[in-house]
């Protein structure tokens, strides 16, 4: 399977099918045990290893700092990563109090969080894992409408089951395919 910058694939099946198993795989977060990933930007083979400094990866499971505030934890990634829109804008987008610490987020805060970072981080590609799982109607929308924006000119790959999170990709792929 060939993946391109620019376009957009949904990755489908079951639930326990192996779909976010195989959206960690292709993000290069874990190793193949049959086959092999190979990964290029601008012609460019990237190592493995050096996969993360190119992909953004979001999923509802993924942890963030607890003990930090949105405030912190935007400073913090921007020592890290470059981000494409002021920390100031995306504070003022996602409607969170910013001095308040992560751990007493809903999980609706911290998935828009995690959505931000990963929509608004200088990256070639961007691996969604059910992101709209703890998302309420508005902030669903919220990402219908960003996510398009972004796909323009980045890989997105998107792992679920939930028709209107990757109802605007280019491909779907579904899982059953490929046993």
């Amino acid at each position: 399977m060939d993946l391109h910058s620019g376009k957009s694939y949904a990755i489908t099946g079951a639930n326990g099918s192996g779909k976010s198993t195989l959206l960690k795989v292709i993000a290069g977060i874990l190793t193949p045990n049959q086959g092999e990933l190979k990964c290029a930007l601008g012609g460019k083979a990237i190592a493995a290893e050096d996969m993360y400094k190119h992909i953004t990866y979001c999923a509802p499971y993924q942890e963030l700092p607890d003990e930090m505030t949105l405030v912190e934890l935007l400073n913090f990634h921007q020592q890290l990563r470059k981000l494409t829109i002021p920390a100031k804008q995306i504070i003022d987008m996602l409607g969170i109090e910013p001095d308040k610490e992560i751990r007493n987020y809903s999980s609706g805060m911290k998935q828009r969080v995690k959505l931000a970072l990963a929509f608004y981080t200088e990256t070639a590609a961007i691996f969604l894992d059910e992101p709209t799982n703890t998302l309420d109607e508005h902030w669903a929308n919220w990402y219908f409408t960003e996510v398009q924006h972004i796909a323009k000119n980045k890989l997105l790959v998107i792992s679920s089951n939930h028709q209107p999170e990757y109802s605007f990709c280019n491909e779907v792929l579904s899982i059953a395919q490929y046993k």
